[in-house]
């Protein structure tokens, strides 16, 4: 096994909480902004971006409807290019596009579509001087530093705390109390800093992970955009193959795959969506009872996974809406220590390569 320390996702997956308090640590800038999109009035937001931070949007859609009940639409880059005309036509739209360098070709052609139908643009990048940055109205800068992995990790992080401090300030700005929230999001450091606790437990049970070739990653509510990232990051940095599904969707079809060849990474949804968090359950128990190995992914506290799981990752207890802040982070360090148990190199997965810009 290679030393963990000699590569970069390590190290990045360690930033995360730096990267959060760093872009947080922005908050003026940030509200700022939310009073310019607030005064503008828009009809409707559609946020943007590929893979991981496209990710990050749907992740902020949750906090967008929960705190703003504001008409809020996650679309693919490569999607809203050839449907731009019959989603912001005619409307007052604010088009929230997300790229860590500001310059993926996809995020770019989807922006520059979206105004040629009257959509604003709002980027969310971490360099201020790239394309995204000069092609926007609005700016969310986020601060992860250079990150020379190709999985990305801490870039996520900041790009959910941005988000998510934006949605906060945004509402602060709509005449909701958010002090509670306020307080919370500015201290997202120390709850990505509680996750990374989990490290230790990631390490011991990588080795029983490293055979699957398949995993089912399973959501829901709050939990289904880590879900979504999670199976990414198994695709990228392990050569697994992995699906995201929320879970109730899960016994429509695919639970019928399910056996004592299976993975199913289960992230419950916190406690406070009782709904949602009896409703995933039931669904884990059954995957566990078809004789699948389960990991676990929950916040402290939750004993409802002890009945179903053979591992269980845990989580600081965080405001639902914040959710992927911290889920995404032991899933972040599970990749990592699979990958090395595999013998892969987790900096540079085959085949894949990002548009790397120096701060």
């Amino acid at each position: 096994m290679t030393e963990a320390r000699e590569h970069f996702t390590i190290k990045e997956i360690h930033e995360d909480a730096e990267a959060a308090s760093r872009t947080i640590g922005a908050f003026d800038e940030i509200a700022k902004t939310a009073e310019e999109v607030s005064k503008a009035k828009y009809d409707l937001y559609v946020v943007t971006g590929a893979g991981t931070s496209l990710h990050a949007g749907i992740a902020a859609s949750y906090a967008f409807y929960g705190l703003l009940g504001l008409p809020f639409i996650p679309f693919h880059a490569v999607e809203l290019v050839h449907t731009a005309s019959n989603v912001l036509k005619g409307r007052r739209s604010l088009l929230i596009a997300i790229s860590q360098s500001g310059e993926s070709s996809d995020t770019l052609r989807a922006v520059r579509k979206a105004k040629e139908y009257g959509a604003e643009v709002l980027g969310v990048t971490n360099f201020p001087e790239s394309s995204l940055a000069r092609e926007s109205r609005y700016k969310l800068i986020t601060r992860a530093g250079e990150e020379k992995a190709v999985v990305a990790t801490k870039t996520y992080v900041a790009q959910l705390t941005a988000l998510y401090g934006f949605c906060v300030a945004l509402a602060q700005r709509m005449g909701a109390d958010v002090g509670g929230l306020l307080n919370e999001i500015k201290n997202a450091g120390d709850l990505v800093r509680g996750a990374l606790k989990s490290e230790e437990e990631v390490k011991r049970l990588a080795k029983y992970v490293r055979p699957f070739a398949d995993a089912y990653v399973l959501g829901s509510d709050v939990t289904y955009p880590t879900a979504l990232e999670a199976a990414l990051k198994l695709k990228e940095g392990c050569l697994i193959h992995s699906e995201a599904f929320p879970a109730p969707e899960f016994r429509h079809g695919p639970i019928s795959l399910v056996d004592s060849s299976s993975l199913i990474l289960a992230l419950y949804p916190p406690r406070k969506r009782k709904e949602a968090h009896q409703a995933f359950h039931k669904v884990i128990v059954e995957t566990h009872e078809a004789g699948a190995t389960v990991i676990a992914i929950a916040e402290d506290g939750d004993d409802a996974p002890k009945e179903c799981s053979d591992f269980i990752l845990r989580v600081p207890t965080i405001t639902p809406l914040f959710a992927s802040l911290v889920y995404v982070v032991p899933c972040q360090l599970l990749t990592y220590y699979v990958a090395i148990a595999k013998g892969l190199n987790p900096d540079q997965p085959r085949r894949l390569t990002k548009v790397v810009k120096l701060g």
